[in-house]
């Protein structure tokens, strides 16, 4: 089958080291689009940071983020589906990370990612490349109190995410947070650890939104590199594609291999799998 639709990661697949996305990734999109290929965007970052990214290749349509928390359709600005913490998780979740220092703690919301004035401190300090921090530091929502502000604004959070320069320290708090029912834990970048509610992945995402559209899996490419790109790996049906710097995990799981980030692996998918099966 031909395929109709590209679903890419973003960190580690489609942005180079520097969080930037490369000329040749953006034309092999513009190229696919003009098939009538539809392109989508699946990452663990907030909707609003993602869609950042993903207008520059043209995947303004739909958007998986918050690692399949969240699927909007902004063609009809529809929110396809939506999955929130509990309010005990929440309360568990900070009481955990409270006393720590040399964290970057995010809390991501539908008005953007909210955090307390002694995490921000450390934004720039916590392992996040400098075009990002340059980008979206000035959009943080800084409060004293994060429960007590989404609880006034009344507000849910789809996942929290945790960034530190300090391993050891993340390994730390993933035991913790791992400890509370309901919540899984995954690490997508050395520096960064993600917590969202159980049953929710890339992989849910993605068969979410293709059911909503009525594509056929098998119709669709995606392409990862991390551990919260392996149950969208892990779904039965689409061509998968692991870049050149995955996770051994992840290569295991993929039909092919291509390069890496910084070498423009997402064009390559997309003209050796994609365009070139259409010109023949």
């Amino acid at each position: 089958m031909s395929i109709k639709m590209i679903v890419t990661d973003l960190d580690g697949t489609l942005l180079n080291n520097r969080n930037t996305i490369s000329d040749k990734n953006i034309q092999a999109f513009r190229n696919a689009i003009n098939l009538g290929i539809i392109p989508v965007v699946a990452t663990g970052r907030i909707d609003s940071e993602a869609f950042f990214f993903a207008r520059t290749i043209g995947a303004t349509d739909y958007l998986i983020s918050g690692s399949g928390g969240m699927i909007k359709d902004y063609k009809n600005e529809k929110i396809i589906h939506r999955v929130e913490l509990d309010n005990d998780k929440i309360q568990a979740f900070l009481k955990i990370i409270e006393p720590y220092d040399e964290i970057f703690a995010q809390a991501y919301t539908v008005e953007g990612c909210v955090c307390t004035e002694k995490s921000f401190s450390w934004m720039d300090r916590s392992g996040w490349a400098k075009a990002h921090v340059d980008e979206f530091k000035e959009k943080q929502i800084v409060v004293t109190d994060v429960h007590a502000y989404v609880v006034q604004k009344k507000l849910g959070i789809s996942k929290f995410v945790l960034s530190s320069k300090n391993y050891a320290l993340l390994d730390e708090l993933m035991e913790k947070v791992a400890m509370i029912f309901g919540v899984e834990v995954v690490r997508p970048m050395d520096y960064c650890v993600e917590c969202i509610p159980t049953g929710v992945d890339k992989g849910f995402g993605l068969t979410k939104l293709c059911e909503y559209l009525g594509i056929d899996l098998e119709t669709v490419m995606v392409i990862g590199d991390s551990d919260n790109d392996k149950e969208m790996f892990e779904v039965q049906g689409p061509l998968k594609i692991a870049m050149g710097n995955a996770r051994d995990s992840i290569k295991e799981l993929a039909t092919h291999i291509v390069a890496s980030n910084e070498e423009d692996g997402v064009a390559e998918a997309i003209y050796e799998f994609v365009l070139d099966n259409r010109e023949a």
